[in-house]
């Protein structure tokens, strides 16, 4: 990533080291300084920043947890262009994009072994002919019941998800990098690495899937990740800020507060020619879908970078001091999140 993050002014640096995770915050030197009759403005706004990125960095960290990392994409809003996220040279590609599995669903088995997925196929037991995997302890109603309520959608199971096998080390499938962009469906492209399925039938704790003709030819591997929907991370002033979606917040558009206001977008399927419903772009006959939330105001910065195999989140909140001031509270958060 070549933007710099923080302005070139002294800092404090503050690092907090979890076993999992890495803060680091960065305030700006200048506001320490600032007479003691800004405090009543400088204090409160420096805590809700810190709390609000904090709040922010968290929860954006455990929806990655559950992300298909071969999946994970920097999306231009200028043209449209797309890459992998290690591949990601380039200031244009200011928009993040992932796959995750169905973990809701998933979960369910760490409760009680007869719900949820195991996320494991049978290969001994599989037919390759008859294009049938066979899914070990696979409760398609349970999973079907709770991704129909995470996403308050009424679709069969085969309609909501598709396959993507872990590959080698649970990366994803290696050969996808062949042809990247037609791996997963992004942005109007084909999905030769994401594989749909025709229909499901139960057979005791386990599922045959029945999948579709793109499976053929294709290595087979015996973990894989249960796609169900897209993700997309987006700052207002990089999004089609006159999409229906966004109506319900009622924020004039191209304002400070839409340009900073940070956007999640999900249940979007693009392996089904689907896109965040506010895409600047409509590639391929691709549809606009899915459903929108805000993560955060006053986001002047929201950067993301894939190091190895863990990712590296960069937030930077910033506000006038006061109304009509022209000195601003900055504060800016990076965690890192495997």
């Amino acid at each position: 990533m070549k933007e710099s993050f923080v302005d070139a002014t002294p800092s404090y640096l503050f690092v907090s080291i979890c076993p999992f995770e890495i803060f680091i915050v960065l305030i700006s030197l200048t506001l320490l300084e600032y007479p003691s009759k800004y405090n009543p403005y400088l204090t409160p706004t420096i805590t809700k920043f810190s709390i609000t990125s904090q709040v922010l960095l968290d929860e954006t960290s455990e929806i990655l947890y559950y992300r298909t990392p071969i999946t994970a994409i920097g999306y231009s809003p200028s043209d449209g262009d797309f890459v992998k996220l290690s591949d990601v040279n380039d200031s244009k590609y200011k928009i993040f994009e992932w796959i995750s599995e169905g973990f809701d669903a998933k979960g369910h088995i760490g409760e009680d072994i007869s719900k949820g997925y195991s996320g494991f196929i049978d290969l001994d037991s599989s037919n390759k002919n008859t294009l049938t995997l066979v899914a070990k302890d696979f409760n398609i109603s349970d999973t079907n019941q709770t991704l129909n309520q995470v996403f308050n959608n009424n679709f069969d199971l085969n309609e909501t998800v598709a396959i993507i096998f872990a590959g080698t080390f649970d990366n994803g499938d290696e050969s996808a990098d062949i042809d990247y962009k037609n791996s997963f469906g992004w942005h109007g492209y084909d999905h030769k690495k994401t594989y749909t399925i025709k229909s499901l039938k139960q057979v005791g704790v386990d599922a045959n899937l029945t999948m579709n003709d793109e499976i053929k030819n294709n290595r087979v591997f015996s973990k894989f990740y249960l796609a169900d929907t897209g993700w997309s991370i987006a700052r207002g002033e990089d999004i089609k800020q006159d999409s229906n979606c966004l109506s319900q917040f009622k924020m004039e558009q191209n304002s400070l507060e839409f340009n900073n206001t940070l956007f999640i977008f999900y249940n979007y399927r693009p392996w089904k020619k689907e896109s965040f419903c506010a895409d600047p772009h409509n590639n391929n006959g691709e549809t606009n879908e899915g459903n929108v939330s805000i993560l955060a105001k006053n986001v002047t910065s929201f950067r993301v970078k894939a190091v190895g195999y863990h990712i590296e989140l960069k937030v930077q909140f910033s506000k006038p001091l006061y109304r009509g001031s022209d000195r601003n509270i900055t504060i800016t958060k990076q965690k890192v999140t495997f």
